[in-house]
């Protein structure tokens, strides 16, 4: 059987089986090199792959950097582990819509647990699948994971005059922005008042101070098909 030059080696998984970095898919862990191969079968098949994600945000702001982590894993004969030097590319998804767009290509790095990481720019709740093409001696594979997403409000609260405003992004003109405040740091928030935004997705509020302590606000909009709820910083007020 030809040799691979794709490395199987211990993943990350606690529930995997961490292979020595020098089994490859023709000479697993165990295997003594200068055996012959397992069966005919064996030669003339490709073994199976699964691509799984590692841990990571699942929760962006918009324009915020999404990092997709991951290893391509190969089960030969009993053993599994992940392969080093493999191609996979990333695809999107946005919420709403049924079109997958190729975003990326990377290659599995040759680190002790190999792994491909993919970088992109959060622009709305999404579907991100990465694919495996797959090679002479192993299957293709593939799997989708999700990011949400939500809105930024660039809040500034004016000293002085109390002036509450900012900008919603992305596109956000004429739709309703809620302010809530709270009257202590445990307290619980309370809706007090909402607006529209303008043409270009700006809004503004007036807020106060109370005669002694603090009042707690921050803004909100609801969900949609393409952001989740979204909520500003929180600001305080007082009198000096």
């Amino acid at each position: 059987m030809a040799s691979m030059r794709f490395l199987l080696v211990g993943v990350t998984s606690a529930s995997l089986l961490a292979l020595p970095t020098t089994a490859t898919a023709t000479t697993p862990a165990g295997i003594a090199s200068s055996q012959p191969s397992t069966s005919a079968a064996t030669t003339s098949s490709r073994f199976n792959t699964d691509v799984r994600f590692l841990n990571f945000d699942h929760i962006r702001s918009f324009a915020e950097t999404v990092r997709i982590k991951g290893q391509v894993v190969a089960t030969v004969n009993k053993d599994t582990g992940a392969v080093a030097g493999v191609r996979v590319s990333l695809h999107r998804k946005l919420s709403g819509s049924s079109r997958w767009v190729r975003l990326d290509a990377t290659s599995t790095n040759q680190r002790r647990y190999p792994s491909f990481t993919f970088r992109t720019r959060a622009r709305a709740n999404a579907s991100y699948r990465v694919v495996f093409a797959g090679n002479a001696r192993l299957q293709p594979s593939r799997s989708v994971t999700g990011v949400r997403v939500h809105r930024r409000f660039n809040a500034q609260l004016e000293d002085g005059s109390g002036r509450f405003h900012g900008r919603v992004v992305p596109r956000y003109s004429h739709r309703v922005v809620y302010l809530a405040k709270r009257r202590c740091a445990e307290c619980s928030w309370r809706t007090v008042a909402h607006t529209r935004t303008g043409d270009r997705g700006r809004y503004s509020f007036k807020v106060g101070a109370p005669r002694s302590g603090r009042y707690y606000w921050r803004l909100r909009t609801p969900r949609s098909v393409r952001y989740i709820r979204s909520y500003s910083g929180v600001f305080t007020t007082e009198r000096r």
